[in-house]
């Protein structure tokens, strides 16, 4: 299964936005669970703090990173205030403050042996240097586990908690959200989750 993650070449981005066709990108497959993940987070962040300060952005937006020129898909963006665009391209988000990637199984460039290592979904070395990113959330689709990795200083040193059964509760570094597990994986298939 591909990363959910996929990175979009400057010229191929314009011209398929221009031509209005979906980039064909290596996005996860889709899954029941990967879906009904998203949605949950999506009600839960837009609930905990969509009618704050922040505004939550759907899979299917770009955050552009200018450094590398490309833009990737994080399955859930939120950007405190307004969203930053790159050149004005309402698809290209420069200000992501909390990223989330719902991992799938398995996802190629996760490894369990590098669990305390901050780098899955292949994308976290190049985001982190993002100034806005101040947390870098993983959610995993086939057990009840949730990881944060949260800026802990100006001097870019990260921070790490993970969450794991149905009772646990996740509290997002920056916005003061608590997202419930049992609210994350409301409806996902238990006998998936291990």
């Amino acid at each position: 299964m591909a990363c959910p993650w996929a990175a979009v070449a400057p010229v191929c981005a314009l011209a398929t936005s221009l031509s209005g066709a979906r980039p064909k990108t290596a996005m996860s497959n889709g899954s029941i669970n990967h879906g009904r993940i998203l949605r949950n987070l999506m009600r839960l962040m837009d609930v905990t703090c969509g009618h704050s300060l922040y505004e939550v952005l759907p899979r299917g937006v770009q955050m552009w990173l200018p450094e590398q020129e490309r833009g990737v898909y994080p399955d859930l963006i939120v950007v405190a205030g307004a969203p930053l665009l790159h050149d004005g391209q309402a698809d290209r988000v420069l200000n992501p403050c909390v990223l989330f990637e719902i991992l799938s199984d398995p996802t190629p460039s996760y490894s369990p042996e590098a669990a305390a290592l901050p780098e899955r979904g292949g994308l976290f070395r190049q985001c982190r240097a993002i100034p806005y990113l101040q947390a870098y959330v993983f959610v995993h689709q086939t057990e009840a586990r949730v990881e944060q990795f949260y800026r802990a200083d100006a001097e870019h040193l990260w921070g790490m908690t993970a969450q794991t059964g149905l009772d646990s509760v996740v509290e997002l570094a920056i916005t003061n959200a608590r997202l419930p597990m049992m609210d994350i994986y409301a409806q996902v298939d238990s006998s998936l989750l291990v």
